[in-house]
């Protein structure tokens, strides 16, 4: 696979920079731009939603010091220019973890962990805090142009033991579903933990409603505590409610070895209530670390990781045709370009895009790569983003057009961090 662009990412510390005026990335093209924010704090990228009215993003991270985290939230316009960015004030550790669009009413809801005692490493609550498309978080109180503000936090639990980590959710049929594990003995180990709230049993207008209603609860198998990579999404089979998919250590049914190793583990459930699921194998046993997963146009499901003995990624086209086995699927593996995959996305010609990046070292590299629908790489269709410190995509997606919008987290040579976005035709 021929290197076709490459990108060097010269970031100044006090003003975001057009990367280079190699087309596509010409900065003349109104809808290209490439922007950072927060540059003044210690930050994370967690995770960016693109309003309905395609009038611009919603970028969500966090601002750390060494005892104290709070949620940021940046509303930037179509052209990347930032239009406010506003900071949850509290007195506690609190770390915004996955972010989805509630289309019920234009909003954001936003899935946190919080510390009392950012030493400990246990969370002690799973919040919700829900935000306007304008970037101003419910319960907001004072001036909205202020970067400190207030917010009114939700309350999916409260952890005393055993500690629940919720890691991803989503809203269905008026049902909060968040996926996450559970630490249940002194081995470390953690448990796939399934909880279905009431999403209606609050009002976020009404601050002294603060607690989901609890409806359900289902316990999963053991995964492997070092990866913590579980996400949950509407179903997108027929009789598919939601879906989870993640790590697993566990033997392969379809293999004679009795080796155990981490696999990628992906559940479909027909039934809120139900605790049965349908397990589909995916992969080929080889101690797979999950990336991403696409649900294609096409029908087809693309499956995006790292091998973990190796400096290869792989994706995985999966056809799944209701069986309970590995057929119909082929896996493309490639070297050279990075070590983990980061985010999946369709594009307007029913291309495969991927996000990669190159993890051990300072001076590192991100990779855009493109693919056909039978899962193999487009010659001279990638990039190469060459940093001084590292360059982290975080995600991307597609807009109409071919554009391509990437959520990045650069950390300077210095250790400084800042949010970059950046938005291309690819």
């Amino acid at each position: 696979m021929k290197k076709n662009y490459l990108i060097y990412i010269a970031f100044l510390m006090l003003l975001s920079v057009t990367a280079c005026n190699l087309d596509p990335f010409s900065e003349q093209e109104p809808s290209s731009f490439d922007k950072l924010y927060a540059l003044s704090e210690n930050v994370e990228a967690v995770d960016f939603i693109c309003k309905p009215d395609a009038s611009g993003y919603i970028v969500v991270g966090n601002s750390k010091s060494l005892d104290n985290s709070d949620i940021i939230i940046i509303n930037v316009g179509s052209d990347g220019m930032q239009q406010n960015l506003h900071r949850i004030s509290t007195p506690f550790y609190d770390e915004a973890v996955s972010v989805k669009l509630y289309q019920e009413d234009n909003s954001v809801l936003i899935l946190a962990h919080r510390r009392v005692d950012p030493s400990e490493p246990e969370i002690e609550r799973n919040l919700i805090v829900k935000s306007n498309l304008d970037g101003v978080p419910v319960g907001a109180e004072g001036n909205d142009s202020s970067e400190e503000i207030s917010a009114d936090f939700k309350i999916l639990t409260i952890n005393e033991n055993p500690s629940i980590y919720l890691n991803d959710f989503l809203i269905e049929n008026q049902r909060l579903i968040a996926i996450g594990n559970i630490h249940q003995d002194g081995n470390n180990n953690r448990r796939k933990i399934t909880q279905i709230y009431d999403f209606n049993s609050v009002d976020f207008n009404n601050r002294n409603d603060s607690v989901f209603e609890k409806v359900r609860e289902k316990l999963g198998s053991n995964f492997n505590s070092s990866n913590l990579n579980i996400k949950i999404s509407p179903g997108n089979s027929p009789a598919s409610v939601y879906e989870i998919i993640g790590q697993n250590m566990s033997e392969n049914p379809n293999t004679e070895t009795d080796n155990t190793s981490l696999n990628i583990s992906w559940e479909i459930f027909t039934d809120l209530e139900s605790n049965a699921s349908e397990r589909i194998y995916v992969g080929s046993d080889q101690d797979e670390e999950y990336g991403d997963i696409l649900y294609h146009s096409n029908g087809k499901y693309y499956v995006g990781g790292n091998y973990l003995q190796t400096d290869s990624i792989f994706l995985i086209a999966k056809e799944y045709n209701g069986s309970n086995n590995n057929s119909g699927q082929s896996i493309f593996t490639l070297v050279d370009y990075g070590n983990r995959v980061t985010s999946l996305t369709e594009d307007e010609n029913e291309h495969i895009i991927m996000a990669t990046v190159d993890e051990g070292t300072l001076n590192s590299s991100s990779y855009i790569l493109k693919f056909s629908q039978s899962g193999t790489p487009i010659e001279d269709e990638d990039f190469e983003f060459i940093s001084t410190g590292f360059y982290n995509i975080q995600k991307i997606q597609s807009e109409p057009g071919n554009i391509l919008v990437i959520l990045s987290q650069k950390t300077f040579e210095n250790n400084s961090t800042a949010i970059g976005l950046m938005k291309i035709k690819f």
